[in-house]
């Protein structure tokens, strides 16, 4: 088993990357103007929100302190750098996205190597399935350009 502070360490670690992929999405959404890429992006904002409420009971519950929900320097960074992106229009914000998806899925990879408690892996790898899903879609979507009109991405 993972040690305390190890473990604790992790779930914040992770917790925070989720923080920062809520406002990093907020940045996008509110400048895509494609319907069924915003609405997709506003549902993969709430799986992040969820994942924070979830890992911060597991974190107070082993002596953590859950995070905030505002972004620390590197959240400000991401944030910043998809905000950035979005304004030069639809195909940006979506690879930012992509980016951004690919950093969380790497980190909830890296904390299933842990030696996890089994009520936690469980929930970190439905988070790591969920952040999966997140990057695949953005993948099709900038494999489809949906920017250029295409609708195949909608699944």
């Amino acid at each position: 088993m993972a040690e305390r502070n190890d473990l604790v360490s992790c779930l914040e670690s992770l917790a925070k990357l989720d923080v920062d992929a809520v406002h990093a999405y907020t940045s996008a959404i509110e400048r895509i103007d494609i319907p069924d890429v915003k609405q997709r992006l506003t549902a993969f904002r709430v799986d992040h929100e969820r994942h924070i409420s979830e890992l911060s009971v597991f974190i107070e519950r082993l002596g953590g302190t859950a995070p905030t929900r505002t972004p620390d320097l590197k959240g400000f960074l991401i944030q910043g750098f998809t905000a950035i992106r979005s304004m030069m229009g639809n195909e940006e914000a979506i690879k930012a996205m992509q980016s951004n998806e690919e950093l969380t899925n790497k980190h909830y990879a890296e904390a299933l190597t842990f030696e996890l408690p089994d009520d936690i892996r469980i929930v970190v790898q439905k988070n790591r399935d969920d952040e999966r899903r997140h990057l695949d879609y953005v993948k099709r979507c900038i494999d489809d350009r949906v920017w250029e009109g295409r609708t195949r991405t909608v699944a």
